[in-house]
């Protein structure tokens, strides 16, 4: 999933981090790369800081000692995350359940969502206004692309064929996250079960947050359209999910997207 191409002047800087890569667009028109590379230094620090905390590759993170059984937590936004994900296990009905998995606890499927919000809102604290954080394929998205769009355009990519894609979403101050088995197998468990995910083959989430949009998509991977019992009941927020060669789609996002359509 990324941003649609787009005219006009932008500037993007790249990091290889989480054994991933994440990145910024700057369509601001007035910015500076002077500007964008001080911006860009304070988010690559935020970016490195959450890796020594939330990694669960790493020995020394504060999530890994807290899997090993230790208690004492030395990072102040820990307990946040924590928040949020029992806040997300409560909206899916356990499906996203963050403490039903081997080894112990594993916010992965909420932190880069997090992530992004956390690097979205320190774009803007150096006065950046139309700004999209894309976290693995976690997008949070402020302001505008550009004269035309009222947000960013944004594919969600075909589940077979990663080059194509099968709807475009335009996210405005908010997020969107998708998950699903095509591209990196079987790597979503059934928190119900400990057996892979078998919901659906791709989810995408459209909302007002980035942490929680991660958390719903991993939900939804897990549920599939029946998680429609839990997702319709949460306002202001959209989803486009496959199951099989059928998508369907709920909320304000997508209602132009036909629904129960060929994927």
């Amino acid at each position: 999933m990324s941003a649609t191409l787009l005219a006009g002047t932008v500037r993007s800087r790249v990091e290889h981090v989480w054994g991933t890569v994440v990145s910024i667009d700057v369509r601001d028109p007035d910015a500076t790369d002077a500007i964008v590379d001080a911006a860009w230094e304070s988010v690559r620090a935020e970016l490195h800081r959450i890796d020594a905390v939330y990694s669960t590759f790493r020995s020394d993170s504060v999530i890994s000692r807290l899997r090993a059984g230790g208690t004492q937590v030395v990072a102040d936004d820990v307990a946040d995350v924590i928040d949020r994900c029992l806040e997300a296990r409560l909206a899916t009905g356990g499906s996203f359940d963050p403490w039903q998995v081997e080894g112990g606890f594993d916010p992965s499927g909420l932190v880069k969502g997090w992530a992004a919000d956390r690097c979205a809102a320190i774009l803007a604290q150096h006065g950046l206004r139309s700004v999209a954080v894309d976290a693995a394929g976690d997008l949070v998205c402020r302001g505008s692309a550009g004269e035309g769009h009222d947000g960013w355009p944004i594919g969600i990519a075909h589940p077979d064929d990663p080059q194509a894609v099968v709807a475009v979403v335009e996210v405005r101050d908010g997020a969107i996250a998708t998950s699903g088995t095509s591209q990196r197998g079987e790597h979503v468990t059934d928190p119900r079960t400990g057996a892979p995910a078998r919901g659906a083959r791709q989810a995408t989430v459209v909302g007002p947050d980035g942490a929680l949009a991660d958390a719903y998509a991993t939900a939804l991977v897990v549920s599939g359209v029946s998680g429609a019992s839990w997702f319709t009941a949460l306002p202001g927020w959209s989803a486009y999910v496959i199951e099989g060669d059928t998508a369907t789609a709920w909320g304000p996002a997508f209602d132009d997207t036909a629904r129960g359509q060929e994927s």
